[in-house]
């Protein structure tokens, strides 16, 4: 308090009342959002054990419906917007809950893998079908990616894709090479070959582009195709209305539209015809 002229005057106190309020505002959003965050790291770093025996009370809520939404979500959004908070507003329950059945976003997203390539192993064929088995094969990988597309990037390009991969797959392959004659040493080989052959393509064709801006990008893709310069480019320009969002680099849209399915099934000939090339002919005396 200050004497001015004979009056006392009170200083003005209520820009300091406006920033306490701040300041406990903060200080309480604060605190919250730091017992949030410990009880999300108490929960994924507990024991197992302790972990399963204080399962959470979320009637109906379990491992195999966590899949299943955080699935649904992937298909809905994309992955790159996915996260575990999404799929715990979907259930209608805490993130935490969660991590009573995956301990962390790579392990749902192994299981989500998992789910949505199901049984890729076709019934075992007389060995010298071997080239009837691997096609299934293909196609039916390519079928699973086809229903999930947007599981796309997680295939080939994240090594935790390897987790969700059956290993019952894998035995198959290797004994139908065994038996279609390819030799032990040169098994590691084929099978790479196999591998990448199932992957690759169809990891490609259903790649999308992640533009925010989705019309506007295709649209400057398209022109940029359209525009090249003939003399420069004439085979490409002579063919790019074939080519045009058909072939891959020169597309503009990627997923189930448009399909490359004879692209995939001439592609699948080409890899076993140099597979076949590959079998060890008859000793010559």
């Amino acid at each position: 308090m200050r004497k001015r002229a004979g009056l006392r005057v009170f200083p003005d106190i209520s820009h300091d009342r406006t920033v306490c309020s701040r300041v406990t505002l903060v200080r309480i959003h604060w605190r919250e959002l730091t017992l949030s965050r410990k009880e999300e790291s108490a929960a994924a770093t507990a024991p197992e054990k302790k972990r399963r025996g204080r399962a959470p009370k979320d009637q109906g809520l379990s491992k195999e419906r966590i899949v299943e939404a955080a699935l649904a979500l992937i298909d809905a959004k994309g992955y790159a917007s996915f996260s575990l908070r999404d799929v715990a507003r979907e259930l209608g329950v805490y993130p935490t809950a969660i991590y009573w059945y995956v301990p962390s976003r790579d392990e749902l997203l192994v299981e989500v893998i998992a789910v949505a390539l199901g049984d890729l192993a076709p019934p075992t064929l007389p060995a010298a079908r071997w080239r009837d088995w691997l096609k299934e094969l293909f196609n039916r990988y390519r079928d699973a990616v086809a229903r999930h597309p947007n599981i796309a990037p997680l295939l080939g390009s994240q090594i935790i894709s390897n987790a969700s991969m059956n290993p019952v797959m894998v035995e198959a392959v290797l004994q139908t090479l065994l038996s279609a004659g390819f030799k032990s040493e040169d098994l590691i080989h084929v099978y790479n070959t196999v591998i990448t052959a199932m992957v690759g393509f169809v990891t490609l064709e259903f790649a999308s582009h992640g533009a925010d801006e989705r019309d506007a990008w295709e649209g400057r893709l398209r022109t940029r195709f359209e525009e090249l310069d003939r003399s420069a480019f004439p085979v490409l320009t002579s063919n790019i209305k074939r080519l045009s969002n058909q072939a891959f680099i020169v597309r503009w849209k990627g997923g189930t539209n448009p399909s490359l399915k004879q692209s995939h099934e001439r592609y699948i000939d080409v890899v076993l015809d140099g597979l076949q090339r590959q079998l060890p002919g008859p000793v010559s005396d």
